[in-house]
């Protein structure tokens, strides 16, 4: 609100703005590496230095669609330093100031949620003198507070519905904790070596598998690893902490941008590890220094570098959102025409639309996607008005293609009805997807008011309509690792 009253079309001042949450984010969290128990100071400046240039927060930094992750992250940061304060000099209002931020921080992003996973580490590692369960019970303020905020959340209409990339715990818990198995290691694998986690969404379904049972053994590595040092309460609180954070987001499908709640643990328990087997006089465990070192490698110098090439590189992420707005057919007709993607992604096709519009110039009344991009598929024309689609792997092979679209909701037989055509499915795979669909249009295929287009040779281009009993195989787009 205050980017589109004072600035609406100035993005520098709206970045500048990003970037001050960005550092109020950092210094808040170095504070509160200072104020918790146990934590030197040279651990705690060294925490802070490694949150800093953590290249998990080019996207929210960088990004203005994802400033929510920032305001997450300042509200998640203040609420944990308050209550903190709160248990430490026993004075209930800053309990109070930690319900209230934390509630802003739900209004500002689901990922606040994450910070839960912070304030049952505390009880469970940092009050050891006092009934674990008892002390635990304190946790449900906050629980009460996400219960409160679910039924807003809920009865406005917000949430997801129909995905297979997003997972809504409230209405799918089932499904969540099968995705939480699969996408939990990988977060943690990505948080701790760097690995590119972002790819994900581009591997096959068996490539995903692999990943995460990859992933499955760093994490159980990084335990074994850190285990002498997670004899310290405190280095216990940053790893549980880092642990439970992830959980919520694991709803979405696995980013580096997911990872900036859960750095916070993992920089503090990554410097009382350096602190031990580097800053300590005594030394053991050679092999434990040695990771250290590499483990400082990876979120220093690499961190740093892997920052400074993912914010130049957010133009190049931008471009794959406007692939079909540079290449779309323009003129004053198209404004009565329905744009007819015979094989396209869900980003390029809505946003070519979006952003004519909001460019003010000419755009197409509507956008129909029929086919995957990220597929070979063979288009038949049966008559004057309908083509059959028929796709090498099936329609939703590829992970990408599942934003908007849910399992289980196919059958043969079913017809979809669309403004401009009748989508009806012919046959469906094994695992339930439809693996040929007929498209009847209302009109003939040639008529005015329909724009055919296809991706093909890697750029959008025109589609030949084949004539009737004649069939065109349109090659799969390149984009899967």
């Amino acid at each position: 609100m205050l980017d589109y009253t004072l600035w609406p079309d100035n993005f520098v001042w709206q970045h500048l703005h990003s970037l001050g949450w960005s550092f109020a984010g950092v210094l808040l969290v170095a504070y509160l590496y200072r104020t918790v128990p146990g934590m030197s100071m040279a651990a705690a400046a060294l925490a802070g230095l490694l949150f800093a240039v953590e290249d998990a927060h080019a996207f929210p930094a960088g990004w203005l669609a994802n400033r929510n992750a920032l305001l997450c992250l300042v509200s998640g940061a203040t609420t944990l330093s308050f209550h903190i304060r709160w248990r430490l000099t026993g004075r209930r209002h800053w309990l109070v100031l930690a319900l209230l931020v934390f509630t802003a921080g739900l209004f500002c992003g689901e990922a606040t949620i994450g910070i839960l996973g912070y304030l049952a580490a505390w009880h469970l590692t940092m009050e050891q003198d006092r009934p674990r369960f008892r002390s635990l019970a304190v946790v449900s303020y906050y629980v009460v507070v996400v219960c409160l905020w679910r039924l807003l959340y809920g009865s406005l209409g917000y949430g997801t519905s129909g995905s297979l990339l997003y997972v809504d715990p409230g209405q799918k818990p089932f499904l969540f904790l099968q995705v939480l198995a699969e996408r939990w290691p990988i977060l943690v694998a990505g948080q701790w070596l760097q690995l590119p986690i972002d790819v994900w969404i581009l591997l096959s379904k068996e490539k995903q598998i692999i990943f995460s049972l990859v992933s499955t053994v760093v994490a159980a590595a990084m335990f074994l690893l850190f285990r002498p040092v997670l004899k310290r309460p405190v280095a216990r609180f940053w790893a549980i902490g880092m642990a439970l954070c992830l959980v919520p987001v694991c709803a979405a499908f696995p980013m580096d941008r997911l990872l900036i709640l859960g750095g916070i643990g993992a920089f503090g328990l990554l410097a009382l590890f350096v602190e031990t087997y580097l800053m300590s006089p005594i030394a053991s465990a050679p092999w434990r220094r040695r990771a250290a070192i590499t483990l400082l490698l990876f979120h220093l110098p690499i961190a740093a570098m892997l920052l400074t090439v993912g914010t130049i590189g957010l133009p190049a992420f931008g471009e794959f959102f406007l692939l079909a707005t540079k290449e779309s057919p323009t003129g004053p007709e198209i404004t009565h025409q329905t744009f007819i993607y015979v094989n396209g992604n869900d980003f390029p096709v809505f946003y070519g639309r979006v952003v004519s519009i909001v460019n003010g110039a000419p755009s197409p009344r509507r956008v129909a996607q029929l086919a995957s991009m990220l597929n070979g598929n063979r288009i038949y024309r049966t008559d004057l008005s309908t083509v059959v689609i028929t796709p090498d792997n099936g329609f939703f092979a590829a992970p990408l293609d599942h934003l908007l679209v849910s399992e289980n909701r196919f059958r043969q037989g079913i017809r979809i009805d669309r403004p401009d055509y009748q989508a009806e499915v012919l046959s469906i795979t094994q695992d339930g997807r439809p693996a040929v669909v007929s498209f009847r249009f209302h009109r003939p295929l040639e008529h005015s008011s329909l724009r055919w287009l296809c991706w093909k040779d890697g750029r959008l281009q025109e589609f030949p309509l084949p004539k009737v009993g004649e069939s065109i195989l349109l090659p799969e787009f390149k984009l899967e690792f």
